[in-house]
């Protein structure tokens, strides 16, 4: 599918991580086939539609898509196959599970900032104590006290010195 076509489109500030796309992808297509064989054999009357995750569910809503058109199903699964192939991903590893409100509050930041379909897989590293480390495939960013307080040795040991001088 072009780009273009699948531009109007939005993934939800859920929708986090490559994995997350990989489980939408797997779950619409279930429904797709679901929902195809369904025309298939003719059957009249109202299609009932399957359970849906909440994960797909913010998809449907945040596009305000109907998922018994078949067209719309197309264009979904598009665009989220564009996202899988081409969206940015950058890998973040803190001390310690950040919350889910603070994921959502750097998946909205991160959006806005960098890029509208920017996924994100993070990471521990319980040695790095506070702050982070983030990584996309080619550049490395290490924002934790223990990288701050290298840097800044010669500055914590003076100080070290004049308090123990005193």
């Amino acid at each position: 599918m072009a780009h273009s076509e699948t531009a109007s489109l939005v993934l939800p500030l859920s929708v986090t991580s490559p994995t997350d796309l990989g489980r939408l992808l797997r779950e619409l297509g279930i429904l797709d086939n679901y929902l195809m064989q369904f025309d298939l054999k003719g059957q009249t009357g109202s299609v009932k539609m399957p359970k849906t995750t909440l994960l797909l569910d913010s998809v449907i809503d945040a596009n305000k898509l109907d998922l018994l058109q078949p067209e719309q199903r197309k264009h979904i699964i598009g665009f989220l196959q564009d996202t899988k192939a081409n969206a940015p991903v950058l890998h973040i590893s803190f001390g310690a599970d950040p919350s889910p409100s603070f994921v959502e509050k750097l998946m909205t930041w991160l959006r806005r900032e960098i890029h509208p379909q920017v996924l994100l897989t993070i990471g521990l590293q319980p040695n790095i104590g506070a702050g982070c480390l983030v990584r996309s495939t080619n550049r490395y960013f290490d924002f934790s006290l223990r990288e701050n307080f290298t840097k800044n040795r010669e500055l914590l040991m003076s100080k070290l010195r004049e308090v123990n001088a005193s």
